[in-house]
């Protein structure tokens, strides 16, 4: 107990070292999160500057209401109104067979090479005039073939090779589920390839339209009268089940579900839409080649036009204006409350009494106080408070402003010598890896390395202290021993 109490008090150096070390510890956690506070500033501003996606350069397209449409704007887009009416969707062509009796078997006999029924032959023999003998010949299932050409993006079309041999006594059912099913087989291996491009294609399907009749059905992934089904029927399977017909289908006949058309003008797969008085047809219903820089998607059917107006994107602009705002106050606070010191309990931030940290507050100050070709944040609605942070206080001056002349805006936040400009400059030697603030990480761990240093040698003093007291302690605790055994000695001496 002797010798913990005196390591105790010897090792009170070492609580220091642990503090000391505590203390750096958390001195790097608050450079971590003025690193983090830094870098998000830098990334606002470094939204506002991009010059390749300024959102000071922005479009939004506005509809108005019963529009059959939405559109979206890129920057490239010219202001102005526009009237649009939606005609016709575009449509996937689609195929139906003629309705077949299930149980039956005339699309089936279409597979099936009929026999040679034989000549039993006239006597005679050659010379005499007669005829040989000819066996007869069973009817035989032979396979059958089409293609489907399949209009791609860029370059030639896609040719699918349908091929089916369908069962010994296969009914029509039957040969449509194979037809089907080869249709999509072949459908596969073309994706399988990379020979269709993404959102090309065929698909085949059965419907039971009645109890016990059946319809076979094609249908192309894409929209248009470009992406129409076309096809090679050497066999004739497809103009026998009536699929290859292009006009809209009657009856219990077979053919297109929209009349596929000629052209692209008259084709119901087109869709078709009425832009300033002109009438548009186009394959799909996105359309991105009709105003430059806007990209129409045409949802419904409308009897009457609504207004397209392309203008600045406010809204997108604001919400960066925002971001700026929040990642700037982020680090005012920040700094606000780490160089704070308590009159009261005497209890200061980890960069209190900091002349860096106080510069830094300064010129931040500064630079959003100067104008930039005669515009101050104030005019945008945008005060500072007592305490240093911004307040977007008048949404309506920044929206005027936004409307009236976005450049401005945007060289405030992202000119030369602009405001932003400024900022950014200033930022730039406290971040990255020759920064300051990574220095100030750098030096921190250089400390934390040197107190583990300081400390291990404490521990292997202390363990050396340690020992030597417990040899002098068990040497004196040996005299002692001997002692007591020499006094109780000597008083025998003398017992009477």
């Amino acid at each position: 107990q002797l010798i913990s109490q005196i390591i105790a008090i010897e090792s009170q150096p070492r609580l220091k070292l642990r503090a000391q070390q505590t203390d750096q510890t958390v001195f790097k956690g608050v450079m971590s999160d003025f690193s983090s506070r830094v870098s998000s500033l830098d990334s606002a501003l470094g939204k506002l500057q991009d010059p390749f996606q300024s959102p000071f350069d922005g479009r939004a397209a506005t509809v108005g209401e019963g529009a059959g449409f939405t559109a979206t704007a890129s920057d490239q887009a010219a202001t102005g109104s526009h009237s649009i009416r939606v005609d016709r969707l575009a449509q996937a062509d689609s195929r139906l067979s003629k309705r077949v009796q299930d149980s039956e078997s005339d699309i089936a006999d279409l597979f099936v090479t009929p026999g040679d029924p034989g000549d039993p032959g006239e006597p005679g023999g050659i010379f005499g005039g007669g005829r040989p003998p000819r066996p007869a010949t069973p009817d035989t299932i032979a396979e059958r073939s089409f293609t489907i050409r399949i209009a791609q993006p860029e370059g030639d079309a896609v040719a699918l090779d349908v091929r089916y041999t369908p069962p010994e006594g296969a009914t029509n059912g039957d040969v449509l589920a194979g037809i089907a099913q080869a249709v999509n087989d072949a459908t596969e291996a073309a994706r399988a390839d990379g020979r269709l491009a993404d959102g090309t294609g065929v698909s085949a399907s059965v419907v039971h339209e009645t109890s016990g009749t059946s319809r076979l059905t094609l249908g192309t992934e894409a929209t248009g009268y470009t992406n129409r089904l076309q096809f090679d029927d050497p066999d004739g399977i497809l103009a026998a089940l009536e699929v290859d017909r292009t006009t809209e289908r009657q009856g219990t006949g077979g053919g297109a579900v929209s009349a596929v058309g000629t052209n692209a003008e008259d084709s119901a797969l087109n869709a078709a839409f009425t832009l300033d008085g002109l009438t548009l047809v186009r394959d799909s219903n996105t359309v991105e080649d009709a105003l430059d820089g806007v990209t129409l998607s045409l949802s419904s059917i409308t009897d009457a036009s609504a207004s397209l107006t392309v203008g600045a994107d406010v809204k997108g602009m604001t919400s960066e204006v925002n971001a700026f705002i929040k990642a700037y106050n982020g680090l005012n606070s920040f700094l606000t409350t780490k160089s704070a010191v308590d009159g009261e309990t005497g209890s200061r931030g980890a960069l209190a009494g900091d002349a860096t940290i106080r510069g830094l507050r300064q010129g931040l100050r500064s630079d959003l106080s100067q104008a930039t070709d005669g515009l101050r944040l104030a005019d945008l609605g945008i005060t500072t408070e007592r305490d240093g942070t911004l307040t977007l206080s008048d949404p309506d001056a920044l929206k005027a402003r936004l409307e009236r002349a976005p450049e401005s805006v945007g060289a405030l936040f992202s000119g030369d010598g602009g405001m932003g400009e400024r900022i950014a400059a200033r930022l730039e030697g406290l971040t990255g890896t020759t920064g300051s603030i990574a220095q100030r990480k750098d030096g921190a761990d250089a400390r934390i390395r040197l107190l583990d240093g300081q400390i291990e040698r404490l521990d292997a003093r202390l363990a050396t202290r340690e020992t030597q007291l417990r040899d002098q302690f068990a040497l004196l605790q040996e005299i002692a021993t001997r002692a007591q055994s020499q006094q109780n000695s000597i008083a025998g001496l003398f017992y009477f």
